[in-house]
């Protein structure tokens, strides 16, 4: 994309989006040739085990108790890759339940936040967000349907806030980010992810269990079983490859979108901000969690405040923050990334003037601040604690 390009509006044309939801159908029957391949090639396979055993051996008693034992090699190899099929298409409709360590929040306990989001929809002309979660890592983003948090369900239309990265932004830079998730909303994005995703998500299944028939345990398993699998296998990889690729195309074809929005209804330079904080002080932040509270965890104690902690050292991962800003601006497009890389998409933003001029923190929009991230804190330890138990 071009910057004379992004003077307009990018969109997601509906041919692509058709396009992509053609995958779906595409898949099924990816299936059902790929199951018929393998019944195929195993029923080749015994009928030429059957001709060459019978050839070379004649009619020795020993040779047909064998060939039994031959046969089943292939025999078993059909059953499981039939078997593989319809678990993979069965598991398409029992969707997992998505999990975020996060909290729900009520947005009247915030009125701050909940007038700058209401303000925002009302611009957008979008609905106000159904549930609002605080993330204790440095996630943005919107959704529909339910997620499981901390404390409790969050459900409907569903807008993630990143609690760490409060702090950083300013309540400018927070309107900005909040205004690229809303124009999601607004798009047919999350109406796109909803049908393809969990056909994605299938297809990737059902190929785990074709390649898991290769090997067990790190073993691999004896050839004769693995033949039928290996045509279907390489079949369904190149599929998905092109399937991976065309729909990650579009979801960065939409963050183009939901950028040029923001900015628009933002500022260039705020928004330009807001994304730089958001990947630098996130990635750093992300490892700091993680690596340190796991640490004092294995150890038999847990840290009270890492928010409060980053919040107050922040000057001392100056170094990392740098660093990691640098990487992700000299970072090359991918193309099975979901998202552009940060240089493509400051490159691309439309030059508008900062419209609001509030510069106060973020975290000043949220009530009892303290309280709420002491109880993130000791949910997360007990998820990260409970997580570890487990390996």
């Amino acid at each position: 994309m071009s910057e004379e390009s992004m003077e307009c509006e990018p969109i997601v044309s509906k041919k692509k989006i058709f396009a992509s939801l053609l995958f779906i159908p595409g898949f099924y029957l990816m299936v059902l040739f790929t199951t018929a391949l393998i019944v195929f090639v195993g029923s080749g396979l015994i009928f030429i085990i059957h001709y060459f055993v019978g050839e070379f051996l004649g009619e020795l008693g020993f040779a047909y108790f064998g060939l039994i034992l031959i046969d089943a090699l292939p025999f078993f190899g059909m059953i499981f890759g039939v078997v593989s099929c319809f678990i993979a298409i069965i598991s398409m409709f029992f969707k997992n339940k998505q999990f975020e360590p996060a909290i729900l929040i009520n947005p009247h306990d915030h009125p701050k936040l909940r007038n700058l989001i209401s303000e925002l929809s009302e611009k957008m002309n979008t609905q106000m967000p159904d549930s609002i979660i605080l993330h204790v890592k440095s996630n943005f983003f919107v959704s529909e349907g339910k997620i499981i948090v901390f404390n409790g369900i969050a459900k409907g239309r569903i807008l993630a806030i990143s609690y760490p990265l409060l702090h950083i932004l300013s309540v400018n830079e927070l309107r900005a980010i909040i205004a690229h998730e809303l124009s999601h909303f607004t798009g047919r994005d999350l109406v796109f992810n909803r049908f393809v995703s969990p056909v994605y998500k299938g297809a990737n299944k059902y190929l785990d269990y074709i390649t898991s028939l290769f090997n067990h345990n790190g073993r691999r398993r004896p050839i004769f079983i693995s033949i039928p699998m290996i045509l279907p296998n390489l079949l369904m990889k190149y599929y998905l490859k092109i399937f991976h690729k065309f729909n990650m195309k579009i979801s960065r074809e939409m963050e183009y979108r939901a950028d040029f929005i923001a900015a628009k209804m933002c500022g260039n330079e705020n928004f330009k901000e807001a994304l730089s904080k958001l990947i630098s002080h996130g990635n750093v932040f992300n490892r700091l969690i993680d690596e340190q509270m796991t640490e004092k965890i294995v150890h038999g104690f847990q840290f009270e405040n890492y928010f409060s902690y980053y919040r107050e050292n922040v000057e001392s991962y100056k170094k990392q923050i740098e660093e990691s800003l640098g990487k992700a601006l000299s970072n090359s497009e991918a193309e099975y990334a979901t998202h552009p890389t940060l240089k493509n998409r400051i490159i691309n933003l439309p030059n508008v003037d900062t419209k609001y001029d509030d510069n106060e923190k973020a975290l000043e929009l949220i009530n009892s601040f303290d309280y709420l991230e002491v109880s993130m804190t000791k949910h997360y330890n007990y998820y990260l604690n409970n997580n570890s138990m487990h390996f």
